[in-house]
């Protein structure tokens, strides 16, 4: 299917995708820290009490994902959708006016829960249940919501900022998630009109089975052998950037060049994705799962051993190689070896698993500086474990040669 055709017939779906993806940023990390200063200021907070509230609000955001993204096998996405945007709507809300720690703590915790994790899995399982042969370039484009709130959301934000204050600007987030709501819900007797639906949970489940326990996927030796790749690139990931302006004066970059380096980095993602979404319909989720990490491999080699005006730019094109393709591959990969009939339930887990990666990686890198441990050393070890998790996933079976069924492989 050609990508003109992949539109045509599925384009309901993949704009529903990147919808959701698009509107999850008042969720993000990028957008909630440009509020970072003020939301100090106003409660008294240091780096390290700001940091440390963000990161319990994030475990537990993740921790609780592991269920909640499971309903998604049982609910239609638009109603999950629905859930997430309400909920999304009032936790930017209750942060403009959270009068104490405690409140603040709960908006936070809410926003990443209904933001980052609820509508982020939406928009990326509306696409997930495509079939094989297709569902590679449906996820990449649907995975562009996020490079775009990226490219959209933090200029105007800004601008917001300046002129209503941070207070007036989780109001007005407020008010564009419920704007958004009420758009979606205008255009559903449209969009429900045309045969190309939306694969959702009817058709992939009985309305009450639960499908695999946890137990018995943490278990299945398959998911197992993908835990060192999708713990490792939002962990390093995340450390190299919650230190960036730490690896920036270590290695003498100047800031203007790190901030280039930043856009460059998305630019190559956006660029990325695209191909990664081909390259999954063409050769396979689980082959392409055994390379992509080579671009965070480079990078941390780059880190460590070259210098130069430039070596930031190349550093951080090299991270968009891998940031590129990681939510292409992991949902691609999981239906490839799963299916589509519980994939809400098993991507709800690595995705749980990823986010409490990437709120861990800052607290492994940042006492290794505390004590000495020099960045070029930190860079290759994390360059040496990528090349570990990369290895694993050779023990991998091929799907698509041979379909297994999701009890299969699984220790009992």
């Amino acid at each position: 299917m050609t990508f003109h055709d992949l539109l045509k017939h599925h384009w309901r779906a993949i704009g529903l995708g990147f919808a959701l993806t698009f509107v999850s940023s008042f969720g993000q990390t990028f957008f909630i820290s440009l509020s970072g200063p003020n939301i100090r200021d106003a409660f008294g907070l240091t780096h390290g009490g700001f940091g440390l509230i963000y990161s319990l609000a994030t475990l537990a955001s993740g921790i609780l994902m592991i269920w909640i993204g499971s309903l998604i096998d049982r609910v239609s996405i638009p109603l999950y959708a629905t859930v997430a945007l309400l909920g999304l709507a009032a936790a930017a809300a209750s942060l403009s006016v959270a009068p104490n720690l405690l409140v603040l703590g709960l908006s936070l915790f809410f926003l990443r829960l209904f933001g980052q994790g609820m509508l982020s899995h939406a928009g990326i399982m509306s696409t997930a249940r495509l079939p094989a042969g297709i569902r590679g370039r449906a996820v990449s484009v649907a995975t562009l919501g996020f490079s775009g709130g990226e490219a959209v959301f933090p200029a105007i934000a800004v601008a917001l900022i300046a002129s209503l204050g941070w207070t007036g600007t989780w109001r007005t987030a407020a008010l564009v998630a419920l704007a958004c709501l009420a758009i979606g819900w205008a255009l559903s007797p449209f969009l429900k009109a045309r045969s190309s639906s939306l694969p959702d949970a009817s058709s992939a489940s009985e309305p009450h089975e639960a499908g695999p326990r946890w137990i018995d996927t943490l278990r299945d030796w398959r998911f197992l052998a993908l835990i060192p790749t999708m713990v490792g690139y939002p962990a390093i990931m995340t450390a190299y950037l919650f230190h960036q302006r730490f690896i920036a004066e270590a290695k003498g970059w100047p800031l203007e060049l790190l901030a280039t380096g930043i856009t460059v980095f998305a630019l190559v993602s956006v660029a990325v994705t695209m191909t990664a979404g081909t390259l999954v319909d063409r050769f396979g989720a689980v082959r392409l799962s055994h390379f992509y990490l080579v671009g965070m491999i480079l990078a941390s080699v780059t880190l460590a051993t070259a210098s130069g005006p430039f070596v930031p730019l190349l550093f951080f094109s090299l991270i968009g190689l891998t940031a590129g393709c990681t939510n292409v591959v992991i949902a691609a990969v999981l239906a490839e070896i799963y299916g589509t009939r519980h994939l809400g339930k098993i991507r709800a887990l690595a995705g749980a698993i990823m986010v409490i990666a990437s709120a861990a990686g800052p607290v492994v890198a940042g006492p290794l500086f505390d004590i000495g441990v020099g960045i070029d050393a930190v860079a290759l070890g994390f360059a040496a474990y990528l090349i570990a998790a990369a290895a694993v996933t050779f023990t991998l079976p091929n799907p698509r040669a041979e379909p297994l069924r999701p009890s299969e492989g699984s220790a009992r």
